[in-house]
This record gives structure tokens, sequence and C-alpha cells, in this order.
């Protein structure tokens, strides 16, 4: 596992048991949720952003970006031998 796979993983699984701790303790308008919903609904020029940020991000990104090096070459030979 790479580090940035860790550090989000790490990350996800933080704010997951954060979000957990809340709710059982404030309850359902205290969570993580409830923020982003209110927050989208008060500011929906921020959550427009984000979508096109996000959007853009992964729209743009090929396969070469991110795959393994042996997956690619076993694509350029189906490729070539096509």
């Amino acid at each position: 596992m790479t580090t940035t796979s860790l550090v989000m993983l790490s990350a996800a699984i933080l704010l997951i048991l954060f979000d957990v701790y809340i709710i059982i303790r404030e309850g359902k308008r205290e969570s993580i949720s409830a923020y982003v919903i209110n927050g989208s609904k008060k500011y929906p020029l921020v959550t427009l952003c984000f979508g096109i940020l996000l959007g853009h991000l992964f729209w743009s990104m090929s396969s070469f970006d991110y795959l393994p090096k042996e997956v690619l070459i076993e694509k350029c030979k189906a490729v070539i031998n096509e």
C-alpha cells in the first residue's frame, strides 16, 4: 500500500469514527453530513465550485495516468497485435 493510499484510508476511517461518535453523543444535527448539507444550502456557489473542480479532475483523467506499468504494457501489446 502506498503512502498516499494509507493516508487517505486513515483519514477516511478517522472521519467516519468521528462522525459516528458525534452522532451518538450530539445527534444527527451535529454530524459532518448535516454540516455539508446545511452549508450547501447556505452557500450553493461553493457546492457548484467543488462540483466543477471534482468533475474537471475525474473527467480529464485517462487510464494512463493511474494504471500500473504492467497493465499499461499489456494494453499496448494488445493494441499492437490488433
